[in-house]
């Protein structure tokens, strides 16, 4: 399974990053069987744009991501990416290759929901505040 997460860096030894739109980067990997395999470090293109959340998650859809493992996710782009079909999971404060392991062994709660309690949900929209 093709599986995305936010990072602050470009390795699996890296620290997690909290938001989804202005991640520094994304770290995509193959995970089956136990095994993280093809790890690609990409750097987020949206992190300086406006509407980063929505972009960032219109580039996980044409990289053909099937889950992702965020912090805090805009209603938009939460929109976006459930209508691609691609699970959304809450991300552990640990680094990326502890996250894609408790991935694997089912120990990330899946979020189904825009009111699933994501932080950040609700306060964004397309990146405007909403007051």
């Amino acid at each position: 399974m093709k599986v995305a997460i936010t990072s602050t860096g470009r390795s699996l030894e890296s620290d997690i990053s909290n938001v989804f739109g202005r991640s520094p980067n994304f770290i995509v990997a193959d995970l089956e069987n136990g095994k993280i395999e093809n790890v690609l470090p990409i750097e987020n293109p949206a992190k300086n744009e406006r509407g980063a959340g929505n972009l960032a998650a219109q580039f996980m859809v044409d990289q053909g991501v099937e889950a992702l493992i965020i912090g805090e996710l805009g209603n938009v782009a939460f929109g976006i990416l459930r209508n691609a079909g691609i699970k959304i999971y809450k991300i552990s404060p640990r680094s990326v290759e502890k996250n894609f392991k408790y991935f694997m062994e089912g120990k990330l709660e899946e979020i189904s929901s825009a009111s699933s309690g994501i932080p950040g949900m609700g306060k964004s929209l397309g990146g405007i505040r909403r007051r």
